[in-house]
């Protein structure tokens, strides 16, 4: 496996937790304003989010679970919740 084949496997394992994080901070802004800057609450949803999914390959052993996207959902949403009591 290549460098570029590397990368591509791991922005494939990631781009769920990006695409999640950034509907969850968008969602979580509609209504109200302030706080965070809407891409710094993106990058540390996103990364509590791939940090779900490799607790999820880890303790089961292989990618695409739905239990690991239920954990990432999870995760993101209880972030997203967290940071908007911040903002109050």
């Amino acid at each position: 496996m290549g460098v570029v084949d590397l990368l591509l496997h791991g922005l494939a394992f990631v781009l769920p937790a990006l695409c999640v994080a950034l509907c969850t901070t968008l969602a979580g802004r509609v209504g109200r304003g302030g706080g965070m800057r809407w891409w710094s609450e993106w990058l540390l949803t996103s990364l509590a989010g791939s940090l779900a999914l490799l607790g999820a390959l880890w303790a089961m052993g292989r990618d695409g679970s739905i239990a690991g996207y239920a954990a990432l959902v999870a995760c993101c949403g209880t972030l997203s919740w967290l940071l908007s009591l911040r903002r109050r």
